[in-house]
């Protein structure tokens, strides 16, 4: 059976779908209710967790977004789903990874809440990129 890369990129979307929820209404909000004594312990340990999940599905879904659209001349079914990635990996590295990295020095219920408002801008773009995918190429 041939590899279907539309197939592998709409799974990986939706496992990412998966974490992001998961993390939006669960994750994120209980940073909260950890004890500050322990809340740079805990936020070390869910960096360093979530990354070795996170990090290998958004390089292989940056990989098949480029790709595919690269392979199918950039037609529009193609380059939204690059252009959604994109966007999500500026939302992560240049929203989400410095309000970490603030986390990561001292735990602060402002930057928390900062936090999961803004993390509403990548829970709707890999949602929006799912309902795409699975539209497209059903």
């Amino acid at each position: 059976m041939p590899l279907n890369l539309e197939l592998i990129n709409l799974l990986v979307t939706c496992l990412m779908i998966g974490v992001i929820w998961m993390v939006q209404l669960v994750h994120y909000p209980s940073f909260s209710y950890i004890e500050p004594a322990k809340f740079l312990d805990f936020h070390q340990h869910h960096s360093q967790s979530i990354s070795m999940i996170v990090l290998p599905l958004m390089v292989i879904e940056l990989g098949l977004a480029a790709y595919l659209c690269w392979f199918n001349n950039f037609q529009i079914s193609y380059l939204l789903p690059l252009i959604l990635v994109i966007l999500l990996w500026m939302s992560t590295f240049f929203i989400q990874v410095p309000l970490h990295q603030k986390l990561g020095v001292e735990m602060n219920v402002q930057q928390i809440t900062k936090l999961v408002q803004t993390n509403w801008i990548r829970t709707i773009l890999w949602t929006g990129k799912g309902i795409w995918l699975a539209w497209i190429f059903r």
